[in-house]
């Protein structure tokens, strides 16, 4: 028994004992879905409107959301149907001073806000309209759109409605704040139905029934309750695998439903666990790796964005604030880690089966550039990953990882070796060159660790000139390309070496001229290619000894 203690002690380290190798090949030739920028975002109850929270003035956890990147905000959660618009606030009211607070502060963040309203617990479509019109009237650049009521598929359940109450039952009542809320504001956009578990049986039905009523399709996830397992065995049910196979089929179900609505899906509420999560798990860095291998699967599927609940306290929170220091938990890691490899559109990256618990997911820029991110959620095997791009071109890399000592750490997280201080903000991160050879690059991914590579082309720097002209810029061997931008031809100038080869690819790594360097310029015929930029690599008998870029007009 003692020895089963010590062999799980360790599967939740990243000591890891054993290796495996990992075949990774890309496609970047075939990107896929653009990621929007407003991606991750996070949510808040309702209730946090007259506690404090926000205002003009809270530098901190403004220069916390710059840091994270969020651009997009929930305001809903279970207390949205407990709490009532007023012209007082109390334990259970909000009033006009309460909403300016908060909208205040999101244009600070240049926020987009998705706005819950009391349905369930209170239902008073004119009231509900009153709000809605009071925002619209002084924040219409910060509304994403309003929420109408919360996890209405479990109000048979609790308390809220009849024990009969189902999706039929909602989709009319919504009609009713519907009408009223778009008779006194047409601008309004309506999103829905934010239900918590039940998509086949309510999201699903709720979405070809009700076109036109709303604008972006919603719902909630959680893997699992809070404290249903001891502390270790939650972590290892955290990351396994098996969560994100049935993730995916539920979001590719309900992406495919709002797309024949003409609206986007997004996931409104989401996190580790439910009833508030569990400490020791939901914020311990097993989460961040949870978030971010969570959140590219959504990505894979066009899910237009995530918001993480939480509040400034509790197990789960993104965020946290006691004793007058605000901290950034483990799932913020996660998000930065996110927004550090999620650049431009995903590629497909093909892994090789493995006996480690791994996921990659690659994204390309408009500048060529390829970020891959390598997610080991092994609890016991380092990963060895050799990566192939397929195209000989791209020969810069560099890296930064998301670590920490173990997966149990609540600690210190370091992402590209920084970390998110007191005052929100986070030093620029520390990428580490790589070896990189024809595209093709290998690293060293800790069990219970994450990876970024960033691969690039790199190019001889050029002047520019007078006219739009450029001057040739030799590299040490004596090589230089000229005029650049350039119309119908270009000039390699060089020392004519015996047997030197020059080779002109496009974007997507396809070879388009190839012909022998002769004399100290070379004259290369452009004129049947179509404007763009293109890559030049000239090769001797031995090695590559210059590689360029230039632009056809």
């Amino acid at each position: 028994m003692r020895l089963l203690w010590v062999l799980f002690l360790l599967m939740l380290t990243n000591g890891a004992f054993a290796q495996d190798t990992v075949y990774v090949s890309l496609l970047p030739d075939t990107p896929g879905y653009r990621i929007p920028q407003d991606f991750a975002g996070l949510s808040f109850e309702k209730n946090s409107l007259n506690r404090g929270y926000w205002g003009p003035s809270k530098d901190t956890l403004v220069r916390l959301f710059k840091t994270l990147q969020i651009q997009s905000v929930r305001i809903g959660g279970n207390s949205v149907d407990k709490d009532t618009f007023s012209n007082f606030a109390t334990g259970t009211k909000f009033n006009k001073a309460n909403l300016d607070s908060f909208y205040q502060f999101m244009e600070g963040t240049g926020c987009q806000v998705l706005h819950g309203l009391n349905f369930g617990g209170y239902f008073n479509p004119s009231l509900a309209s009153e709000e809605v019109d009071y925002v619209m009237g002084k924040y219409p650049a910060n509304i994403r759109g309003f929420e109408i009521g919360n996890e209405a598929d479990l109000y048979h359940s609790n308390g809220l409605r009849p024990a009969n109450y189902n999706v039929a039952a909602y989709d009319s009542q919504y009609r009713i704040y519907a009408d009223t809320i778009l008779f006194y504001n047409a601008a309004a956009r309506l999103t829905g139905p934010v239900a918590a578990t039940n998509y086949a049986t309510f999201t699903l039905p709720f979405c070809r029934n009700m076109h036109g009523l709303f604008t972006l399709l919603t719902q909630h996830y959680y893997v699992g309750a809070g404290y249903s397992l001891p502390t270790r065995a939650q972590i290892v049910n955290l990351l396994n695998p098996s969560h994100q196979v049935s993730l995916l089929a539920e979001v590719n179900a309900l992406v495919r439903c709002a797309d024949s609505a003409a609206v986007p899906f997004r996931m409104a509420e989401c996190n580790s666990l439910y009833n508030g999560g569990q400490y020791g798990v939901s914020d311990a860095f097993a989460s961040a790796l949870w978030a971010l291998d969570y959140m590219y699967g959504l990505a894979t599927t066009g899910c237009a964005g995530v918001n993480f609940h939480g509040g400034l306290g509790g197990a789960y929170t993104p965020l946290a604030y006691k004793n007058g220091v605000y901290s950034a938990r483990p799932i913020s890691y996660g998000i930065m880690a996110f927004n550090a490899g999620s650049r431009g559109r995903l590629i497909p990256s093909y892994v090789t089966s493995s006996t480690v618990n791994l996921s990659v997911y690659s994204t390309i820029d408009s500048l060529n550039n390829i970020y891959t991110t390598i997610i080991n959620k092994d609890t016991l095997i380092d990963a060895l990953v050799q990566l192939f791009t397929g195209n000989t071109l791209y020969d810069t890399a560099t890296f930064i990882t998301l670590y920490a000592d173990s997966l149990s750490d609540t600690a210190i997280i370091t992402l590209g070796g920084q970390t998110v201080g007191a005052d929100g903000t986070c030093q620029p991160f520390a990428w580490q060159y790589m070896q990189v050879d024809s595209g093709h690059a290998q690293l060293l991914v800790r069990a219970g660790s994450a990876a970024i590579i960033k691969l690039s082309i790199d190019t001889v720097h050029v002047d520019t000139l007078n006219a739009g002209l450029y001057s040739p810029r030799f590299n040490s061997a004596g090589y230089a390309i000229f005029p650049n931008p350039t119309h119908n031809e270009i000039y390699l100038t060089s020392c004519a070496e015996a047997g030197a080869v020059v080779t002109v690819y496009d974007l997507l790594g396809s070879v388009v001229i190839t012909q022998p360097v002769i004399g100290p310029k070379t004259e290369l015929n452009l004129s049947e290619l179509p404007p763009g930029l293109y890559f030049v690599k000239v090769t001797n008998s031995v090695v590559q000894v210059f590689t360029g870029k230039f632009v056809k007009q």
